[in-house]
């Protein structure tokens, strides 16, 4: 996990930890009642030995354990409440779910040489159901906002990508960030299935980004049969 040093940096680490906070904020059409899924029970160390597995063919691969997690969310969680975010109601979408998560879930994380999957298996379905549906009505100010901390600004734009995968719920967003000099993309994928909660992160750019969609899709797909 790079450690968070800088401006970019922390914002890095807490998209990261948050798995896709930020992307909840971006409008979103509504979908179909999906069956119920039953929900899953692992610890800790059961999601640690999962994921373990899910990755053993890449030898660039580390697993983050939930403790390696819960130690570093604080500090960008703090960092994430000091910032400016505009609009405002933005920083408040962004925050809360991080403290949510250390709450409500065990957590695990997979870095792959070029993307982030994190894992997150709440104790209460609802609890998830509620992030996930939460900040409906900052969906249209939310598509576009900017970041502050001290000197240092970045303006965000969110824009939806079409997606599917076999989990109850899911989206994908290409996230645009600019300091004013230079523009990067980041790929935001996030998929839910009753108490489970997925997210890949991963840089994109233009003709790279369905291919990398489909991908995820896939490795959402693959990851959720063997944890359900």
């Amino acid at each position: 996990m790079p450690q968070a040093n800088g401006f970019k940096s922390y914002l890095a680490v807490a998209f990261c930890l948050a798995t896709m906070t930020l992307a909840s904020c971006s409008a979103a059409q509504p979908a179909p009642e999906p069956t119920p899924q039953a929900p899953v029970k692992i610890n800790a160390d059961q999601l640690q030995k999962i994921l373990e597995d899910f990755s053993k063919t890449d030898a660039n691969a580390a697993v983050i354990t939930d403790k390696k997690l819960r130690a570093t969310i604080p500090k960008a969680q703090e960092w994430i409440e000091s910032v400016k975010v505009n609009p405002s109601r933005c920083g408040v979408a962004f925050a809360e779910p991080v403290a949510d998560q250390l709450q409500n879930s065990t957590m695990g994380a997979i870095e792959f040489e070029d993307r982030y999957l994190t894992v997150a298996i709440y104790k209460d379905p609802q609890v998830l159901k509620k992030q996930w549906d939460a900040n409906d009505s900052a969906n249209e100010q939310c598509s576009r906002y900017s970041v502050t901390s001290g000197n240092e600004s970045l303006a965000y734009h969110l824009a939806k990508q079409p997606m599917d995968s076999e989990a109850e719920q899911d989206e994908s967003y290409v996230v645009t960030s600019s300091d004013g000099k230079t523009t990067q993309q980041q790929l935001m994928v996030r998929a839910a299935t009753s108490n489970v909660l997925i997210g890949i992160q991963q840089p994109t750019s233009q003709g790279q980004t369905q291919q990398q969609v489909h991908g995820a899709a896939a490795t959402i797909n693959e990851l959720l049969s063997e944890l359900t």
